[in-house]
């Protein structure tokens, strides 16, 4: 976790340990618009400056074609984000979309749970034996395979729909695979 690149975004953030030690860890900590007020230490902001107090000095971003998050993924090689609960309901889904957008490898940290993009080329994760995941297609994703888990898939396509939904691992590696697709993994976090 050490020497990563840091999203802190101005949604609700998660328990003070969590945030403290993504904080401790990052090598280069981005503060996404607002958020900048609320901490300091951040290496750059990124945003339309539209809910900073003071934004003298910040490199403002006019581009409204694309979220802050996502501003940020595409600019910088971004390893965890945090911050992107609460609020708009709109923003959180975004949140989401916006690993797709960017085609970011980035995971997104919530209390108790975590968010990745699989990319093309799969996804191979260690996880206690146990631990609650999910699948959750954007669209249509083709031939996904996922094994290490109570429910596998084998070269099926899915949709957006609940299929993936509620599943769990049982063995310390999971893998899941597809050739082509939005498509996110949700796993409950067992640690920092």
């Amino acid at each position: 976790m050490s020497g990563m690149v840091l999203v802190v975004a101005n949604g609700e953030w998660p328990s003070e340990e969590l945030l403290q030690t993504l904080l401790d860890n990052a090598e280069f900590t981005i503060a996404l618009d607002g958020a900048a007020d609320r901490f300091e230490g951040w290496d750059v902001v990124v945003g339309d400056l539209d809910s900073i107090a003071n934004p003298d000095g910040i490199n403002k971003d006019d581009n409204q074609q694309n979220s802050d998050l996502a501003k940020a993924l595409i600019e910088y090689d971004v390893d965890a984000v945090v911050g992107v609960e609460g609020g708009r309901l709109d923003h959180r889904l975004a949140a989401f979309t916006a690993l797709f957008e960017s085609q970011s490898d980035a995971i997104l940290y919530f209390d108790g749970w975590r968010a990745c993009r699989v990319a093309d080329s799969g996804l191979e994760i260690e996880l206690q034996e146990g631990t609650n995941c999910s699948l959750m297609a954007f669209g249509k994703v083709e031939n996904v395979s996922m094994q290490g888990v109570e429910y596998t898939l084998s070269e099926e396509d899915i949709f957006s729909g609940t299929r993936g939904v509620g599943n769990k691992s049982v063995s310390r590696e999971v893998s899941v695979s597809h050739d082509g697709g939005d498509l996110l993994f949700i796993w409950e976090a067992n640690e920092l």
